[in-house]
């Protein structure tokens, strides 16, 4: 077998899809990538993180690592799971999320304190000023109230179907109790370079959100700030 064939069996390959012309730019400087690992989502398996990691690693001067936070815990809540029992497993699911990460970042040279959660920046001023517009927003606007819930509704679906739960009804209680996930999240999609006081970031995820979608089309006062990317990345088998 040729070398040059060895090295393409070896070496991950993904497709890219930024999510706009600003983005594309963002991504082609190629500084920075913040890699969005959801939790109970079994593409994130140790393997796949391993190989999106050093795909990384490889492309990007610099590679950082988000997991979620304690709002996790509300998704699961919205589909009957006692709070206590709901934190214990988000915590299990993120600590198991982290070692994976830590792991292929240390393997492949990169920093693997260079990992974090939304609940790590809950007093840090520019995510809690970022965080209190979009639950302003969310409050005051019904077509982003409705786009976020929207995106809740798409979770709690992900979630019961991926526990074989079968779920007839999706109340308006579920869906705002699950929304905190999203308005957690919306900070890195909108501004994680001034979060992270870094000078440019592509957040990467392997699809795609209509509600980013909508942000990106400026359909609501919430705006992606202009040192932040957004790409889908699909890995070519």
């Amino acid at each position: 077998m040729s070398q040059i064939l060895l090295e393409k069996i070896a070496k991950p390959l993904f497709a890219i899809e930024p999510l706009s012309q600003n983005c594309q730019r963002i991504f082609e400087r190629r500084n920075h990538i913040l890699i969005g690992i959801s939790p109970f989502n079994s593409r994130f398996s140790e393997e796949y993180i391993y190989r999106l990691i050093e795909w990384s690693i490889k492309e990007f001067k610099d590679v950082s690592v988000l997991l979620a936070g304690n709002e996790a815990a509300n998704l699961l809540e919205a589909l009957g799971t006692s709070r206590v029992k709901a934190e214990r497993k988000v915590r299990k699911e993120v600590n198991r999320n982290r070692r994976f990460a830590e792991r292929a970042l240390k393997a492949h040279g990169g920093n693997p304190e260079a990992i974090y959660t939304f609940s790590d920046f809950l007093t840090q001023p520019v995510y809690c000023d970022m965080r209190t517009k979009i639950e302003e927003s969310f409050l005051h606007q019904p077509n982003f109230q409705n786009a976020c819930l929207e995106m809740s509704h798409t979770a709690i679906v992900g979630r019961a179907s991926g526990t074989n739960m079968d779920i007839s009804v999706i109340t308006s209680e579920m869906l705002h109790n699950a929304v905190q996930y999203v308005l957690a999240e919306l900070p890195f999609f909108i501004g994680a370079p001034n979060i992270l006081g870094i000078q440019e970031t592509v957040l990467a995820y392997h699809k795609p959100w209509k509600l980013g979608e909508q942000i990106k089309d400026e359909q609501f006062s919430i705006r992606m700030q202009q040192n932040q990317g957004y790409i889908t990345v699909d890995e070519i088998h």
